[in-house]
């Protein structure tokens, strides 16, 4: 007996959604689409300004710890073109600026960590404002703006020793006002060196270079959380318009994903790997397009993700 097409036709298009569906369920998920910028020396952050539609990477230039003024900030289009390499250079007159870290941008300036103080410049032309000395700090990595305006910055209390990382005890968050007033919310050398920083819901998020952890604090400094991570020497944290964390991680070469969905065991997944000494992340929001500064690299990772 011949069948008709007609009546094959249902047959067919719904084996090959059960197909479909099959593959859908066994596939990994799609890995984000990256891009290497080069031409820096020892980034270790990347800022989307957002106002500007440009990113700035803090280059360290040698150790983290030196204060020898040889510190720069550059300037780069979203397509990757380094458009002033040294827009913000230690080296130049009135410019003060030795070893900058972490990086945020509140009321039309400039915020960055620089060993013992906060530089601030103006973040339209980069002419520099004011420094804000933070006394009895040990080593300023992380900074993120909070709801009203100030900035929370991580101490991470350590320094370098023919090498090592060795702790000072200044572990810290710390606190400054928009009008310079500078406090401490947490301050506790039993902390396992606060890096990365991030500020979302009326919280503080924290990761750890000496813990495979995530903490996350309220306003005032108490923690409310801790969240488990596959591995540690965690740098960079930004926390997504959807609610999920991401983290890099020197241990992994990687950066992680954590979702908090699952509420008091939240998902944790890997986002991407292959990154060596990834440092502290950035995110273009408009691009939905991850920062990755790989500090020993002295490049770049543009991260699409999908």
């Amino acid at each position: 007996m011949t069948t008709h097409p007609k009546r094959l036709a249902p047959v067919l298009f719904a084996l090959s959604a059960v197909v479909l569906q099959a593959c859908a369920e066994d596939a990994e998920p799609a890995a984000p689409e990256r891009r290497r910028v080069g031409g820096f020396t020892t980034p270790e952050s990347v800022l989307h300004d957002e106002e500007r539609d440009v990113y700035l990477v803090s280059n360290i230039v040698g150790s983290p710890v030196d204060k020898d003024d040889r510190g720069f900030i550059s300037r780069v289009s979203p397509d990757g073109e380094v458009l002033d390499p040294t827009w913000i250079d230690g080296a130049s007159e009135g410019v003060t600026l030795s070893a900058p870290k972490g990086m945020a941008i509140a009321g039309g300036k400039l915020y960055v960590a620089d060993i013992d103080a906060v530089r601030v410049f103006d973040a339209g032309d980069g002419a520099p404002i004011q420094d804000i000395e933070v006394p009895g700090a040990g080593l300023l990595n992380d900074i993120a703006v909070m709801p009203d305006g100030a900035i929370v910055v991580s101490d991470t209390g350590v320094t370098l020793e023919g090498g090592a990382i060795t702790g000072v005890g200044t572990d810290a968050l710390v606190v400054i006002t928009p009008d310079g007033q500078v406090s401490r919310i947490v301050a506790d050398p039993a902390l396992p060196h606060p890096n990365g920083v991030a500020c979302a819901d009326g919280e503080i998020w924290v990761a750890y270079l000496g813990a495979a952890r995530v903490d996350v604090y309220d306003a005032s400094g108490e923690r409310r959380r801790e969240l488990a991570l596959p591995a540690g020497s965690l740098d960079g944290l930004v926390r997504l318009d959807d609610g999920r964390v991401l983290v890099s991680s020197w241990d992994a070469s990687a950066i992680f994903a954590i979702d908090p969905a699952g509420g008091a065991a939240p998902r944790v997944s890997t986002l991407a790997e292959g990154l060596p000494s990834p440092a502290d992340l950035g995110w273009d929001r408009s691009r939905n397009r991850l920062l990755v500064p790989l500090f020993n690299d002295d490049e770049v990772v543009l991260l699409d993700l999908r």
